[in-house]
């Protein structure tokens, strides 16, 4: 039986995979008795849970948080509004028929121009310097602008939104310091009023985006207020911060490794293959929740009713049963988009289009405006998160 603190300390949070494997080896499915948790880690088992709503609840039951004082973690209850991402059927079902037009493979197509408009000057710029923080200059700038344009946000607000959407994974990173708790908190209740007070204009004074799609459905009862609102702040930072850690690994992966630099610069219809493969090796949320509804035996765990699980997306994408060679990056690999970072079934990323594209364009920019990219400094270091995986920096030197 495992410990939280295997799981979670800083060291395995920086680098989680050789736990995995340890973990892995001895099963699919481990129960942290300090925590009343079950983790879920490979690729079977976690696939069954995905396939089964009706079982295994979306709604948002629980956060981790960190002791003040110790690396042991705590399972907190939430109210939270339970909306797309967090909901089930039925509900979930007309939360996401809302949306997923202006998320299609076509819609998000036509935004190519735009994506291009927004990442062509900060690579230039990039370049022009000689280098730099590709995660400050491209990826935490970018994907809150695309989505805030998707939106109909004021352009004038988007350095606001990112900063928003920074204290609102703060707040449930679950190792944020008491004054940083508190900071956030009230951050994200401005985060909250703000998208409140557009959602409500949006009535009366169309912006042409989906932000009337919102508004007309809380206009006509299909949503309540407070769920329009979290409906807002769960596509701005679930959808930003997807995007950030994508664009954080892909250029990882680039700048870190000469011969796929070289690869990819002799065929760049392999840039698509290298996204699949960075989402695969690290995906952008270390995992998501679920609640049992009934009791249930998951790979021969027999599990309660109202149990609480963490199916964690990073040990299921490296499962050697399912993937040969799992930490490598493989440009032909079968079914490449078979691992979990964006979820499957119902639940599958609704922004997964949107991401693929801005990762996909932001290679081929910086690759075309270069001849050589590689990292300033071997050191890699992640934002201290239970939730999320991004690269807090990657200081990168070009030519």
């Amino acid at each position: 039986m495992i410990q939280a603190s295997e799981l979670f300390s800083d060291e395995v949070l920086q680098d989680p995979y050789p736990t995995f494997d340890r973990l892995l080896a001895d099963g699919n499915v481990h129960y942290l008795a300090d925590q009343q948790l079950y983790v879920v880690l490979g690729f079977d088992a976690i696939r069954e849970v995905l396939a089964d709503p009706a079982t295994y609840s979306s709604n948002l039951v629980a956060l981790l948080t960190t002791g003040a004082e110790s690396a042991e973690l705590q399972v907190a209850d939430t109210g939270g509004v339970d909306v797309l991402a967090t909901s089930d059927p039925p509900t979930h079902t007309t939360h996401r028929a809302l949306v997923q037009p202006r998320f299609s493979q076509r819609a998000v197509r036509d935004l190519q121009s735009d994506i291009d408009a927004l990442l062509e000057p900060r690579i230039k710029q990039l370049v022009a310097d000689g280098g730099g923080d590709w995660m400050r200059s491209i990826a935490t700038t970018v994907p809150v602008r695309v989505i805030g344009y998707i939106l109909g946000l004021p352009e004038d607000d988007f350095d606001q939104l990112a900063a928003w959407s920074d204290d609102a994974i703060a707040l449930v990173s679950g190792v944020a310091t008491p004054e940083r708790i508190g900071e956030a908190m009230m951050r994200v209740i401005e985060f909250s009023a703000y998208l409140g007070k557009h959602l409500d204009a949006a009535v009366e004074i169309r912006t042409g985006a989906m932000l009337d799609i919102i508004a007309d459905a809380v206009a006509d009862g299909t949503l309540k207020r407070d769920q329009g609102t979290m409906f807002l702040v769960q596509l701005v930072t679930a959808g930003a911060e997807s995007t950030t850690s994508l664009l954080g690994t892909c250029a990882r992966l680039v700048a870190s490794d000469a011969s796929v630099q070289a690869e990819l610069r002799a065929d760049p219809w392999r840039i698509p293959a290298l996204v699949e493969e960075a989402v695969r090796l690290e995906s952008p949320f270390r995992g998501h929740f679920r609640t049992t509804t009934c009791a249930t035996t998951l790979d021969g765990v027999d599990i309660e009713e109202g149990a609480r699980l963490m199916l964690l997306w990073g040990a299921s994408n490296r499962d050697s049963s399912t993937f040969d060679h799992p930490a490598e990056i493989n440009f032909d690999r079968p079914q490449p988009r078979s691992h979990h970072s964006f979820g499957r079934g119902i639940h599958f990323c609704i922004g997964a289009h949107l991401a693929r594209l801005e990762a996909c364009r932001a290679i081929e920019l910086l690759l075309a405006a270069t001849s050589d990219v590689r990292m300033s400094t071997g050191v890699v270091r992640y934002v201290p998160s239970l939730v999320v995986r991004r690269l807090a920096e990657l200081e990168l030197s070009v030519s």
